[in-house]
């Protein structure tokens, strides 16, 4: 009789745990959500874009969203706080390509891209392979063939960044050679003084001098064509290799509960689209891809696929 009784007890306790749980689920948020940008704010088309978002995310959700930005190692010192924060919803990444992708692969960071959940990518950099606008070629596969007789010097930001790897298997695929070399600040300058010949930039910076016509572009790093620049074709287009995209995504720890992840998810997307967001978007000069967290899951796995392959063929990773 008396096990009978602290059997009916000790379920009754169990059901007890399972409401309390699912009613703290449907009760979410229930205090201040932080959104971690892992790099300084000075000038980061994210950060402006976070910012101007966080007022309407706090209307939809509930409750105050903060931006809090924290700079090292290259974006993984901060991705790395988000992977091992409590996954309750209440820590959220905005994450690059490169801390999520090149960096795990490099083996440089003390997280696995699995451990962060994807809830979407949502804008990415429109960086470009760029030239002097009386360079001897056009596009890549001009620069392909001036490039087997003729030393081409690229401008990069290191060779583990996502737009050098991109450079260095373009070169790979055309058959010739950079001889590269780091800058800490790349900008149309190196092109215009002949420190250079091509640089990998965002197209924004460029503007002024693809205008003038001192600089112009040969390829876009992106799926999809710029506005600035339609009639110029992307990597792939050209033959030079996949769908390329420098993306930016939000992410919380793997273990967050799917109902919390989609309620951001749906949060984020929905202030995405307001006028507001979109003029300032517009504005810093990114392009919003808007892909879900399915896609984004996808597209991750995909790329950690061919940039470890990209990595290998340069002798970067073994």
């Amino acid at each position: 009789m008396r096990k009978n009784i602290l059997l009916i007890l000790l379920i009754a306790f169990a059901f007890t745990l399972i409401s309390v749980s699912s009613l703290a689920d449907t009760q979410w948020p229930t205090k201040p959500i932080i959104i971690t940008i892992p790099w300084p704010p000075a000038g980061d088309p994210s950060t402006i874009i976070a910012n101007a978002m966080s007022p309407l995310l706090s209307e939809e959700l509930g409750v105050p969203v903060k931006i809090v930005n924290k700079g090292g190692g290259h974006g993984t010192v901060a991705t790395n706080e988000v992977a091992n924060s409590k996954p309750d919803g209440y820590t959220v990444g905005l994450v690059s390509i490169g801390p999520m992708i090149t960096q795990p692969l490099r083996g440089v960071t003390p997280y696995k891209p699995e451990d962060l959940k994807p809830l979407g990518l949502v804008w990415s950099s429109p960086f470009t392979l760029a030239a002097r606008y009386d360079a001897p070629y056009n596009n890549l596969k001009e620069l392909a063939e001036y490039g087997k007789t003729h030393e081409l010097k690229l401008g990069h930001y290191g060779l583990g960044a996502v737009p050098t790897l991109i450079a260095m298997n373009i070169a790979k695929i055309g058959g010739f050679e950079w001889k590269e070399t780091a800058f800490d600040n790349i900008d149309a300058l190196l092109l215009t003084r002949g420190d250079v010949d091509v640089i990998t930039c965002s197209t924004p910076s460029l503007m002024d001098y693809i205008e003038t016509k001192q600089v112009k572009i040969l390829a876009v790093l992106n799926p999809s064509h710029y506005e600035c620049c339609p009639e110029v074709e992307t990597v792939s287009e050209q033959g030079f290799g996949f769908d390329y995209m420098i993306w930016f995504g939000i992410f919380v720890p793997k273990d967050t509960p799917n109902e919390i992840a989609a309620r951001l998810e749906e949060a984020w997307f929905k202030v995405m689209e307001t006028s507001e967001i979109k003029e300032v978007i517009k504005k810093v000069g990114v392009v919003p891809c808007k892909m879900s967290s399915t896609e984004a899951k996808k597209q991750i796995e995909t790329e950690l696929n061919d940039f470890k392959v990209i990595m290998e063929e340069i002798g970067l990773i073994k």
